[in-house]
Formats: structure tokens, C-alpha cells, sequence
């Protein structure tokens, strides 16, 4: 009898963890606030009864389980298990996550960037549908993605590859908080057309969107639905976001020539009002060769990608 399979989704506000079968069908799921202040012990408390709790709902016993992955925010050490020190989670100093939670439970637990373990989930159980090179992109408050090749995880040498936010699409652009200059998440991600909507309505510009913002922060949700509304301003923002996901994503498609791409995150939830522009540029800017039979579409999971990518981790790279 197949064992059954547990990923956990770290994120800066929520843990969301679940239990799946080898074929993605969802069997329990709990969620836990992370409440990341309160520093990485109490956290990772969290998680493990995030764990036992999925276990008692699904009517299991941790030895039902093939082992246990983890989605977390970079940077980390995947193949030593190691959280290094990411920006959303306070004192996640060099946190070795994958031997505690070992130690724990007694069974195999592997760690691996949240946006890599979407990726994961959408190739083999959502939009990538196993197409042997896939890649993965998530565009929200900035953007990231993962890329499977020759039908296995890409990671590089340090557990960094496919870094998309932070490839430069203009090199005299504004300083992003990377270091770098014209990072492509800082043009084209939700945070991005957010400001680019507040940078134009203090110049004076008139907008609904300053109506549908609550307490004056506008987001990009506001954008799309003032676009909705028929704003002029929206529109422009709107086909300005989706030229520079066209030149982001061209980039993407010139390096790994995919034969999917699958858009997540909050702001692919316009993917139709985007798409139009945004696959015009692609064309325009891609080498006909590599972008001939690529589809771009949009994924398929939606919020619990992370976890369920992160549940197939041990199946993933005890093949490989």
C-alpha cells in the first residue's frame, strides 16, 4: 500500500500544511498563523501541531507517512536543510528546520524554497500536466518561480536558481531592495502596479482607484477592478504591467525554452485581461525558435500549491 504524503507551507503570515495521496488528491488540511515574531521556536511548535493535526483529521499514524516536506521562504540550504535568513521571518538565523522536524517525528523531511515547491506541484499534479521542461511563475507582492528541466526539479549549485524577480529588465532602472537595478518584480509584480497606481494619483490623476482603495492603500486588486469599471488610468497601468510580464517572461523563455509556463500568485488572477498584451510582447521579443510550441497558461492550484509541492518533495528527490 502507497504511503501517504505531507507538505508544510511556511509563510511570513500563515503555515499551511496538508496530507495528500501519490496521486494529489487532497486528504487533510490545517492552518496555523505564523505569528513570525514570535521568533523560530514558537513557530516551529506550530508546525508540528499543524502536523498531528492533519494526521488525527486524516485517521493516520506518522508511520502512514513516506516523510515530510517543507515550503520555505529563501534563502536557505535545501540539501542541508537549513533556513539561512529570510526577510519575513525574524530571527531565522542558519535554522536547521529539517533535523529538528526529524528528530521530531521520526521520518524523512526535506526543505525546498516555497516557490520551487509550487512549481513542483503545479508540474505534477496542475497546469505543467508533466511536460518534461516547465517553468513556474508567481507574481504577487514580487515574483519568483521554479523550473523543472528534463522533468526534474532545477535548484543550481545552492538551492537559488530561478531567481525571475531579480533579473534586470532595465539597466538604468530604480534600485530594488536586492542591491541590483530594474529588477523585473520591481516593474511588473502586484507591489509594482500598486505603486505605479499611487505615483500617478499624487501627480493629480483622476481614478477610481482612489475610491476602491481602503484607507487610502491602494493595491493591485484595486487596479484590476477599477479596469473593470472602465478607468482610463487602470487601463494604462494595466497594459503597462502586462508589456513588462511579456519582457519578463520572454527573458524566461529565451534561458530554459519551456514547453509551459504557468503564471500563479494574486495578480495572475487577471491573466485573462492580461494576456492579450502581454503574449503580443512575448512574440515581439522572442527567438521564434524557442518560443514555438511554449503555451502560457494560467495555474491551476492556487493557495495550497506550496504545501502540496512541498508533500511530493521526498518522492521527488528520493528518484533522483
Amino acid at each position: 500500500m502507497d504511503k501517504f504524503l505531507c507538505g508544510i507551507d511556511l509563510g511570513g503570515t500563515k503555515i499551511n500544511t496538508v496530507i495528500i495521496t501519490n496521486k494529489g488528491e487532497m486528504v487533510s488540511s490545517y492552518t496555523l498563523p505564523t505569528l513570525a515574531h514570535e521568533g523560530p521556536e514558537k513557530v516551529i511548535q506550530r508546525m508540528k501541531e499543524t502536523v498531528y493535526k492533519v494526521l488525527e483529521d486524516a485517521k493516520l499514524d506518522v508511520s502512514d507517512l513516506e516523510g515530510i516536506g517543507v515550503a520555505s521562504p529563501g534563502p536557505l540550504d535545501a540539501k542541508k536543510g537549513i533556513v539561512l535568513n529570510p526577510p519575513n521571518l525574524p530571527g531565522w538565523i542558519d535554522i536547521t528546520l529539517a533535523k529538528i522536524l526529524e528528530d521530531e517525528f521520526k521520518i524523512p523531511v526535506k526543505l525546498q524554497n516555497d516557490a520551487n515547491c509550487a512549481a513542483l506541484a503545479e508540474y505534477y499534479f496542475g497546469a505543467g500536466n508533466r511536460t518534461k521542461n516547465f517553468v513556474y511563475i508567481t507574481i504577487s507582492t514580487g515574483i519568483g518561480g521554479g523550473a523543472i528541466i528534463d522533468g526534474k526539479l532545477y535548484d543550481g549549485a545552492n538551492s537559488n536558481a530561478a531567481e525571475f524577480g531579480h533579473a534586470s529588465i532595465n539597466f538604468d532602472g530604480e534600485k530594488c531592495q536586492c542591491g541590483s537595478y530594474g529588477c523585473f518584480e520591481m516593474y511588473a509584480s502586484g507591489t509594482a502596479l500598486a505603486n505605479f497606481a499611487a505615483k500617478e494619483i499624487e501627480k493629480g490623476r483622476e481614478s477610481v482607484i482612489k475610491d476602491i482603495a481602503k484607507d487610502g492603500k491602494i493595491t493591485a486588486k484595486d487596479v484590476f477592478e477599477a479596469y473593470k469599471m472602465g478607468d482610463n488610468l487602470a487601463k494604462e497601468l494595466i497594459e503597462r504591467e502586462a508589456f513588462y510580464l511579456g519582457v519578463g517572461i520572454a527573458n524566461i523563455i529565451m534561458n530554459y525554452n519551456p514547453e509551459v509556463i504557468a503564471l500563479g500568485g494574486g495578480v495572475a488572477n487577471g491573466f485573462d485581461i492580461l494576456y492579450p498584451i502581454m503574449i503580443k510582447t512575448v512574440e515581439e521579443r522572442c527567438y521564434k525558435a524557442s518560443f514555438e510550441g511554449c503555451k502560457i497558461v494560467k495555474a491551476k492550484l492556487g493557495q495550497n500549491s506550496g504545501a502540496i509541492g512541498a508533500a511530493v518533495l521526498n518522492i521527488v528527490f528520493s528518484k533522483n
